[in-house]
């Protein structure tokens, strides 16, 4: 949704095809993005006729991000523990991307300290190549989570079967460099945990649920197979 805000600060009507092309979605996403942004009172117009498409309103301008030396420096070693620790999703250069437009903005002399520690700064693990979730399904499930909801998913296992399940979600935990979503499936009655990144697509349904009483997403996941979390 920022991206999109952020092609139409560069001024100009864009269509919603060249809009879906930039962002690398459907149209339908591309209005849904755009009725979230009038949500949140940003003037999107929309333009009738053969050039039409959406544009802001003449004059508008997105208030600067104002953060503090502390709280920069705070976001971006947040952004490179992250992607160490596998924490990012299938948008690979987003953590990338954030941490360049910081940077721009950052006084000279803060970002030679920034430069200084992450010179000095030592891992004890070596970065590893993880597989992530997409945004959006990460997004769908965590709204499932908060507000108890059953959601759909559509998920690979190791061996490429494709099925289509309803879980009760319980939590998100991320482990050893991979995201899962514990819960319970509600097609076989039992609680399972799954691997995020083979989640192609998630939707919440109606209805809700009660989350158990007991361990929490974390301790499921890591008991799960007498302490091997499944692959």
């Amino acid at each position: 949704m920022l991206t999109l805000l952020e092609l139409l600060q560069s001024g100009g009507t864009r269509t919603v095809a060249e809009l879906a092309d930039r962002l690398g979605v459907e149209g339908r996403t591309v209005r849904r993005y755009v009725d979230q942004l009038i949500d949140l009172d940003v003037p999107v117009e929309s333009v009738r006729g053969r050039y039409g498409g959406y544009r802001l309103a003449p004059g508008y301008r997105l208030p600067p991000l104002m953060l503090s030396d502390d709280e920069a420096l705070a976001v971006l070693l947040g952004l490179v523990a992250g992607r160490r620790a596998g924490l990012t999703t299938t948008e690979n250069t987003a953590s990338e991307t954030a941490s360049a437009k910081i940077r721009r903005v950052l006084p000279k002399h803060i970002a030679r300290r920034l430069d200084t520690l992450l010179e000095a700064l030592a891992f004890t693990d070596q970065p590893g190549e993880f597989d992530t979730p997409d945004a959006e399904v990460l997004l769908a499930i965590a709204d499932a989570v908060r507000h108890r909801r059953p959601v759909s998913i559509r998920y690979t296992d190791r061996d490429g079967r494709c099925s289509e399940r309803t879980l009760h979600a319980y939590g998100i935990v991320a482990h050893s460099g991979r995201w899962y979503v514990t819960g319970k499936d509600a097609q076989i009655g039992k609680d399972r945990t799954f691997r995020l990144d083979r989640i192609a697509d998630a939707r919440t349904l109606p209805g809700s649920f009660e989350a158990p009483v007991g361990p929490g997403p974390a301790q499921r996941v890591v008991s799960v197979r007498h302490g091997r979390v499944p692959a």
